[in-house]
């Protein structure tokens, strides 16, 4: 194969960056907690079914700047929740689905605001990272 050089080897190598910006990382966790994504700056899990998963996020939840809590009618658990959070600026630094009702994020420091929809039906609240912060969410929907 013939090696770019110039221009072109320059337009493979800023594209190699922008598509490597957008990849998500995935690595095992050995705390009980599910498999832990991560893109640049901001790393996150969610979870939460069943008991053991359950302890392992309310025991680590004070170790993450964020803890989300999902639930619905009666306060039972909920999972599928779509999570957007929004630095003050206006950038979306995370976009994820939670896999229960549990989520914890390692973000920076700063202002974000966090839009969560579960069946359509959406939420927003701010929140101020300076050490660790949570935000409950709950729907009247099954």
């Amino acid at each position: 194969m013939k090696k770019p050089s110039g221009r072109m080897a320059g337009t493979v190598a800023a594209m190699a960056l922008a598509v490597a910006g957008f990849m998500t990382t995935a690595y095992a966790q050995t705390d009980g907690l599910p498999t832990i994504y991560s893109r640049g700056q901001i790393s996150y899990t969610s979870g939460g079914v069943g008991q053991d998963e359950e302890q392992a996020f309310e025991r680590e939840a004070p170790n993450w700047p964020l803890a989300l809590q999902f639930s619905g009618v009666g306060g039972e658990f909920i999972a599928d929740v779509h999570v957007s959070i929004i630095k003050r600026d206006g950038t979306k630094v995370l976009e994820a689905v939670s896999q229960g009702p549990f989520m914890l994020v390692k973000l920076p420091p700063g202002v974000y605001t966090l839009h969560v929809a579960y069946k359509h039906q959406e939420q927003q609240k701010n929140v101020n990272i300076s050490g660790h912060a949570s935000a409950a969410f709950r729907w009247n929907v099954q």
